[in-house]
């Protein structure tokens, strides 16, 4: 267009439109070369309303300058959104009537017929509530994708009851801390915790109750792990402790402080007080050792622990 309006001897306008496209091309640049996206937008954006104002103000070729406003409503939502973007087009539209209406004799600009004027902006203002409705429609679904996504993500990820990871995610983060055990030579323990009989306080207050201990003793779990650790819904009434860079004999220390709290923690259900106990195995990774074998060491010394009367800890080099 800027070459047409060249041929056609319409020097003016062919100028502006040369500098319009630059202006976009430098809005790309920045985008493509220094990854800004938000100068980016501001400068294809503020350039178009700039181009838009010049085409009312000289009108353009043949006075049809005007018509190009209509791209300005959905450019403006795509870029800002849609709050942002409606502010935007209230002030280009005030902006464009004063421009129009604005007395020859004080500025000098294009003259338009009342009844095109009053049609352009008619038309101009249905298009953009039309694209705001549409901006809105699509943002409204958009954020319930994404609160979608998010709700499944946790359903993917964490055990709907206590909040805690679930098993499939403990064994992704066992399998990143055997790699750093490999490659740097750190301990590496696990604690396998159970509730000591746990169908009692079923029996006894309902599965409510059940529930609601199990919540108490995420939460609990939670208070007393260091930030690098992780702990885990093992299954029903079982927990894993992964702890890294911890022995053995360190993992025993953190177990006995755990199994301590609870055994002193008073879980009020209703009008119940309930009282429970935990029992623990713990197992330490070897450099050979595969995921499974050293789960398996501390499932054994887990029920160790409740044959030799539950409420206590057991560590697999322990006899």
């Amino acid at each position: 267009m800027a070459f047409l309006a060249l041929f056609t001897k319409s020097f003016f306008l062919s100028a502006m439109l040369f500098v319009a496209t630059f202006i976009y091309y430098l809005g790309f640049y920045v985008c493509k070369k220094h990854q800004n996206i938000q100068l980016s937008s501001a400068i294809v954006l503020y350039s178009l309303y700039l181009l838009m104002f010049f085409l009312v103000f000289t009108g353009g070729v043949a006075n049809t300058g005007p018509l190009w406003i209509y791209i300005v409503a959905p450019v403006s939502l795509s870029i800002h959104g849609f709050r942002r973007g409606l502010i935007d087009i209230a002030v280009f539209t005030t902006l464009i009537i004063l421009i129009m209406f604005i007395p020859s004799n004080i500025a000098y600009h294009a003259i338009y017929p009342i009844e095109f004027k009053l049609r352009l902006i008619y038309s101009f203002l249905t298009v953009s509530f039309l694209t705001t409705l549409y901006e809105y429609t699509r943002d409204h679904a958009l954020k319930k994708t994404l609160e979608l996504k998010h709700k499944y993500q946790k359903l993917a990820n964490f055990d709907p009851l206590t909040n805690l990871s679930n098993r499939r995610v403990a064994y992704d983060i066992l399998k990143q801390e055997q790699s750093h055990l490999s490659r740097n030579k750190e301990k590496l323990s696990i604690l396998i915790c159970d509730v000591d009989e746990f169908k009692r306080v079923n029996d006894q207050y309902g599965h409510n109750a059940g529930d609601a201990v199990l919540i108490e003793l995420a939460k609990l779990f939670n208070e007393q792990i260091r930030e690098q650790d992780c702990v885990a819904r093992w299954g029903g009434e079982e927990f894993l402790f992964i702890l890294p860079q911890t022995s053995a004999k360190n993992a025993a220390i953190i177990a006995e402080k755990i199994r301590s709290k609870v055994e002193n923690h008073v879980i009020n259900y209703q009008e119940h007080n309930i009282q429970i106990t935990i029992s623990m195995g713990i197992a330490q990774f070897e450099m050979d050792a595969g995921i499974d074998e050293v789960i398996n060491h501390a499932d054994k010394c887990l029920y160790k622990a409740k044959d030799l009367g539950r409420n206590r800890i057991q560590a697999s080099n322990e006899n």
